[in-house]
């Protein structure tokens, strides 16, 4: 008679510390060598950290030295920084809803996931390390702003503004994957990008009214938040990640691999530094359309190129999303309290703004650079598809960059030049976007060069700021405009003049580029 031995399951922290121990066996580094790379990668952290605090102060003095603004600044520097945390953090929420947060590698879905071990225990060291990764982006990020915020900062607020950072950066991590484990990730990425859109909409209507004359309430006087809502948001974090560790056992296998497989296409973007791809992983799915829909006036090729941009371009909300935020971050930036006294905070707001309509309006060329056969469908040339394509992006910047101009030149006493002005920028803007989304993929077959990030192909930054160097040089009279104390007639010709020119030279170098 057999009798059968009762087994016991498998411990996912054994399986962990057994995969471990393989890999550490297998592995051609030594520990002096991982030793050297971490010293390296923590000398390249405080250099970019000493950097940015030391352009934080010099922007501090520049402030506090500056002159009369060019526009009416009427937002403080707080509500700025606060609609600019909120823009941070709910960027930090979208990203970790779209790659899980909680994945499994390749490697992974195959070696661990079929195996009888407990769930819970496996997926711990993924959340542990995800949790450590934000929170040292997040220390990282906001030590520059503590050291450089203040005349003269102290070890108590630099502890305090580095114990917020990590308070929210364990708290967004844990509520997204809580969330995961309970099966309601899917509204999060959505929830996130609505609040973000809000908080920059709303900033820039208060410093618009303020400019009309509205008087905005008024708000409390701006100090630092005492320790007991520090330990408060703490405990709350730590509840939350403790929570969603709790809940690890449920999430299926199906959600892990696909979580994985969009952090690998987009971990691997990151270091080809292919910010196109990384687009591409992180976007959300497109809303199915409720009814069919006919474009009666499409009746040449060149209309049915536009029509089908359109389409492209209204299927999701985050393109409307983005046009948005677009409109409200030069505005935000212009009336802020000493930033608005700086042309080149100015400009730099406004090419971050204009930059991201760009890119917004640069999604269906980008679609068709990923499929090319889409453009020899149509009975088109290479030059008169790549000129039908622009006809999207020239309306959505012009929209774009008039309604900026519009409410930049509220309360200055001529919003019709600035209106014009911002106008005149668009077809630049509209030509970037096409050169961004047809710039070519890094050549990895010819000489390689050696980055902390790897080997990467050579002349890869020049590829990358394709499309971004044609809207800089693009916006160059604006800036002179802004260092002259605002727009002239003759400012705005030399603008329009310009932005055609340059314009037609990127659309005529894409069309043969392409034809050949």
């Amino acid at each position: 008679m057999a009798t059968s031995t009762p087994v016991a399951p498998l411990d996912g922290v054994a399986v962990r510390r057994q995969t471990r121990r393989a890999t550490a066996a297998r592995a051609r580094t030594t520990l002096s060598e991982r030793l050297g790379e971490a010293w390296g990668g923590l000398v390249s952290a405080g250099i970019g950290v000493a950097v940015a605090g030391g352009s934080l102060a010099s922007l501090r003095e520049e402030v506090a030295l500056a002159g009369a603004p060019v526009t009416a600044t009427t937002l403080p520097a707080s509500a700025s920084s606060a609609a600019l945390a909120v823009l941070a953090g709910a960027g930090a929420v979208v990203v970790l809803a779209r790659l899980g947060p909680v994945s499994a590698t390749p490697a992974a879905a195959a070696w661990w996931l079929p195996l009888p071990a407990d769930r819970r225990g496996l997926l711990r060291g993924e959340l542990s390390r995800l949790t450590t990764a934000v929170v040292a982006v997040a220390v990282l990020v906001a030590l520059p702003l503590v050291l450089g915020g203040t005349a003269t900062p102290t070890v108590a607020s630099a502890l305090g503004g580095l114990g917020w950072a990590v308070a929210l950066a364990v708290a967004a991590v844990g509520g997204t994957a809580l969330l995961q484990t309970r099966g309601r990730e899917r509204g999060v990425a959505p929830a996130a990008g609505a609040v973000a859109v809000g908080a920059a909409l709303l900033a820039a209507v208060v410093a618009t009214a303020g400019a009309l004359g509205a008087r905005p309430p008024d708000l409390p006087g701006a100090g630092a938040p005492p320790g007991w809502l520090l330990a408060v948001a703490a405990v709350v974090a730590a509840a939350l990640l403790v929570r969603a560790e709790h809940g690890l056992g449920r999430l299926d296998a199906g959600r892990l691999r696909a979580g994985g497989a969009t952090a690998t296409y987009a971990g691997g973007s990151v270091l080809a530094l292919d910010t196109r791809n990384l687009g591409r992983a992180l976007a959300g799915r497109d809303r199915p359309p409720r009814r069919s829909r006919r474009f009666r006036p499409a009746r040449r090729p060149w209309q049915a190129v536009v029509a089908g941009d359109l389409a492209v371009l209204t299927r999701g909300w985050w393109q409307l999303g983005q046009l948005l935020v677009a409109v409200a971050v030069p505005v935000v930036v212009a009336r802020t309290e000493g930033l608005g006294a700086l042309p080149p905070a100015v400009w730099a707001g406004c090419l971050a703004g204009w930059g991201l309509a760009a890119t917004a309006a640069g999604r269906p060329a980008r679609e068709a650079q990923g499929a090319p056969e889409l453009d020899r469908l149509f009975a088109l040339s290479a030059a008169a598809v790549v000129r039908s394509r622009a006809v999207l992006p020239l309306c959505v910047t012009a929209v774009v960059c008039t309604a900026t101009g519009l409410l930049l030149g509220v309360g200055t006493g001529a919003p019709g030049t600035w209106t014009l002005l911002a106008l005149a920028v668009a077809p630049v803007w509209a030509a970037a976007a096409l050169r961004g989304a047809y710039r070519p993929d890094p050549d990895w077959s010819g000489p390689v060069v050696s980055t902390p990030m790897g080997a990467l192909p050579a002349g890869v930054g020049a590829t990358l700021v394709q499309g971004v160097d044609v809207g800089v040089a693009g916006s160059l009279p604006l800036l002179a405009a802004l260092l002259l104390g605002g727009p002239t007639p003759a400012l705005v010709a030399v603008q329009a003049v310009w932005s055609l020119l340059l314009a037609a030279a990127v659309l005529a170098h894409l069309g043969g580029r392409r034809a050949g």
